[in-house]
């Protein structure tokens, strides 16, 4: 088999991501896909092409699925990580990657992915060296171990084995992009698979660039030794294992590109009837005698008149309401909602009494909440191993914050706020100090800055 072999999962669920990533991109992408989101409704017509550009034109796409994706990952950082870095690690906080990434971001960066598709890899990686280096060498050399992340579709294969009773890891196949020059000022990129596998029980890297091999590498520890593991985590949205998990917001991307569908026929209708059309029916009046009685041709409004010599009227055609389209719209925008709050949501959703409510509480296992909770794990177990090949002495501790809730708030109270806006008695200002005091929405964001993202979300029908 070549290098670049998929994994059966891998290309089962290259569409859903696409999907997500492409709603995640917002208006211009989606449009840009043209009839794969908004088929054409009347591919056999004469202008076909010149009405179906205009069709997609007019279409309105609603970014339901960034909005649901930013506001998830705020809530989960709506406090900061809990978090207890070894000094020989004090560099990764601000810059985790390599590239300057700092860990905190990187953090977000898993969870927003692991939303969108329910998978994320990071790779620990350290500078190959021939033998342990001393604490002055590696200080001395800026040798330094950091996290590479990898996005889902860059985890193109994998195989596992049972090795003393525990399910490893023993190759995983990454698709990278590298630079390659034109000129001095300009560049543009190839792609070489990075496979990490154990070779004979040890660890190794090999690179793939057009089916040849241009390295090997066996990475070793800051004592020297050989790795007997691949220091490769794969976190997902369910459980942090080899296998392709489901992307949490994908169903919400399907209903999103259906209310963008809906919302090119609703534009469409309007476009073609919203004009009221004059009907006139001139009667026993000849075309001769009605251009002298209307020298000055058709004119509409309250001021003008038609003149016939005899019977006839004059009437104005237009469409009559059609609400089927627009129920559909807000069927679609209830249905992106509710979901999304299963996504959040902790419990059931029913009536319950306080000390149940704080047993629910206590033991949620909401989407988000695994999501949080395996981003944690994922990025323990990279620290870890980076602490290994620095020489830590101690294990890392990275706990992001999984309450989401103010436990002294409950939906009776939120409604209670939302009436006394409604009816003048607090401003909008007390309803926000209100939302960030119980942390329902972030503790730094200004007035400025809310209204500024209300006004730049458009209208949702």
């Amino acid at each position: 088999m070549p290098v670049d072999s998929q994994h059966h999962q891998y290309s089962y669920s290259l569409s859903k991501w696409k999907l997500v990533r492409d709603c995640i991109k917002g208006s211009k992408a989606i449009k840009e896909a043209g009839e794969v989101y908004l088929p054409n409704p009347n591919p056999n017509n004469s202008d076909s092409i010149s009405r179906y550009t205009s069709y997609v034109q007019r279409a309105i796409f609603t970014n339901v699925i960034k909005v649901t994706n930013d506001s998830m990952v705020g809530f989960a950082f709506k406090d900061k990580p809990t978090t207890d870095i070894p000094s020989q690690l004090d560099y990764l906080i601000k810059n985790a990657t390599g590239d300057g990434v700092t860990l905190e971001q990187l953090a977000k960066n898993i969870v927003a992915n692991l939303l969108q598709t329910g998978r994320y890899g990071l790779l620990t990686d350290y500078p190959s060296v021939d033998q342990g280096l001393s604490d002055a060498q590696v200080q001395g050399l800026n040798v330094q171990a950091n996290i590479k992340p990898y996005l889902a579709e860059s985890i193109i294969n994998w195989k596992t084995e049972a090795i003393g009773g525990i399910d490893m890891l023993v190759q995983v196949v990454l698709k990278e992009d590298y630079p390659t020059a034109i000129d001095e000022f300009d560049y543009d990129t190839a792609t070489q698979y990075r496979v990490l596998s154990l070779v004979d029980g040890v660890y190794t890297i090999t690179v793939y660039r057009e089916d040849e091999i241009i390295s090997v590498v066996e990475p070793r520890d800051s004592s020297g030794s050989r790795l007997k593991f691949i220091p490769f985590v794969i976190a997902g949205s369910y459980s942090n294992d080899p296998a392709t998990d489901d992307a949490p917001l994908y169903d919400i991307s399907e209903i999103n590109i259906g209310h963008y569908r809906n919302s090119a026929d609703k534009e469409e209708g309007l476009f073609l009837h919203g004009q009221p059309m004059l009907h006139l029916d001139i009667g026993d009046t000849n075309s001769n005698e009605w251009k002298e009685l209307n020298p000055n041709g058709v004119e509409v409004g309250a001021r003008r008149g038609l003149i016939t010599s005899g019977g006839g009227s004059a009437t104005l055609l237009q469409t009559t309401a059609n609400d089927a389209v627009s129920s559909e719209m807000q069927q679609k925008l209830k249905e992106m909602v509710a979901i999304g709050a299963r996504l959040i949501d902790q419990g059931s959703g029913q009536a319950e009494t306080a000390t149940a409510a704080m047993i629910r509480h206590a033991g949620s296992n909401s989407v988000l909440s695994n999501v949080v909770q395996n981003t944690s794990s994922a990025l323990e177990l990279s620290l870890s191993w980076a602490g290994l090949f620095m020489g830590a002495n101690t294990l890392p501790t990275y706990v992001i914050n999984d309450d989401f809730y103010d436990s002294s708030l409950d939906a009776a109270q939120v409604m209670a706020s939302i009436q006394l806006y409604d009816r003048g008695i607090i401003a909008k200002e007390d309803l926000q100090e209100n939302a960030r005091n119980t942390g329902l929405i972030d503790p730094t964001r200004t007035s400025e800055d809310i209204e500024s993202d209300v006004d730049d979300i458009s209208p949702i029908e």
